[in-house]
């Protein structure tokens, strides 16, 4: 498990140092020197399998453990730590850092420590990560035939097999849906006016998820993403962290991945994590979009009862689908039509991009 700590001076590597020897943060296998900040490596006992159920377990533990050694001790900006995965990769030991050819990655042994991830997790105080869910073991294919499953599962087979119904998955399990080009705007707004210096490799990823998720030409995103450059060039604050075309063509590759697996790793915690632009959450309260609907008009009525004046101003058509879309922001005409009941004239005739700070 490897933590990077970035801005770290020479009283910061002392703070480091010294904190490792006496015990107040888990002294780390391998120290690595990347240029102006450092690479922490803590090897484990055993090998971790990667398995799908297990990385936000991982990402959760790893996220607590950057927290813990990333603050105003280990940086000069503390308040800026770098939320990176599991899967980040670091400057090969040997390779020239940030500085030039004459600063090479060194690496630094520190100890022969080796950690099982409940020694990492007990040297964050309070850490409530729960590490049961790495110990399930992954769930095997059913062996059941489709017979089998005619008797056993009725409504399952009435509506996969014979309706032919698509398998709905949960965003966990790695679905995804495509969403309204108004959300792939908002985010190109968003680079514009909120990212800044340290979040802008990842602010191209997101562009590059959102964009998947809106069902935008993987030719756009490009384009898109090529045009912000002078943009995020401008936000340097550091002469050794210049923003430049490699930057993009690297956050760029995101695209030849597994697209699904991209558009919904990239959730909205992990986009203000990694590009500290802050994205509100959709107020719902939790609440299907029939029970959110009906406790809106409910508060309408009870409005009117006491006295209060209630704006009605628009048809009951064009009210019914702008409080849709105010609750699926993301969401589409079809589904609209679906969900409301409103011939697919109506919906068309009232429905409105909404360029809403919340979408």
């Amino acid at each position: 498990m490897v933590v990077d700590a970035d801005y770290v001076g020479k009283q910061q590597l002392k703070n480091l140092l010294k904190q490792f020897g006496n015990g107040v943060q888990l002294r780390p296998t391998y120290l690595v020197s990347s240029g102006k900040g450092v690479h922490l490596y803590y090897f484990l006992q055993e090998p971790v399998q990667l398995y799908r159920n297990r990385e936000e377990v991982l990402a959760e533990l790893k996220e607590a453990l950057i927290r813990r050694l990333w603050n105003d001790t280990s940086s000069i900006r503390p308040d800026s730590p770098d939320i990176i995965g599991i899967y980040q990769g670091f400057r090969c030991v040997g390779s020239q850092s940030k500085l030039g050819v004459d600063f090479p990655v060194k690496a630094y042994k520190l100890s022969e420590n080796r950690y099982t991830l409940e020694d990492i997790k007990a040297s964050i105080p309070s850490c409530k990560v729960d590490l049961a869910p790495l110990y399930e073991k992954p769930r095997r294919k059913s062996t059941v035939t489709l017979e089998e499953a005619k008797e056993l599962y009725p409504e399952w087979y009435e509506k996969r097999i014979v309706q032919g119904e698509p398998k709905q998955k949960s965003k966990k399990q790695g679905g995804t849906w495509v969403c309204n080009e108004a959300l792939y705007e908002w985010w190109k707004r968003k680079i514009t006016e909120e990212v800044k210096a340290g979040g802008r490799y990842f602010s191209i990823m997101a562009l590059c998820s959102y964009g998947l998720k809106c069902g935008i030409s993987e030719q756009k995103i490009r384009r898109d993403a090529y045009a912000f450059l002078d943009h995020l060039e401008s936000l340097t604050e550091d002469e050794d962290n210049h923003f430049s075309r490699a930057d993009v063509k690297d956050a760029l590759r995101a695209l030849k991945g597994d697209r699904k697996r991209l558009s919904t790793i990239a959730s909205r915690e992990w986009i203000e994590d990694n590009t500290k632009v802050t994205i509100p959450a959709n107020k719902r309260n939790y609440r299907k979009q029939e029970a959110h609907l009906y406790l809106a008009r409910r508060k309408k009525e009870d409005m009117k009862v006491i006295g209060e004046v209630v704006k009605e101003g628009r048809p009951t058509a064009e009210r019914t689908v702008r409080e849709w879309q105010e609750s699926h922001p993301a969401g589409k005409k079809a589904d609209c039509i679906r969900e409301t009941g409103l011939a697919k004239h109506t919906v068309y005739k009232w429905w409105k991009d909404i360029n809403n700070e919340n979408i």
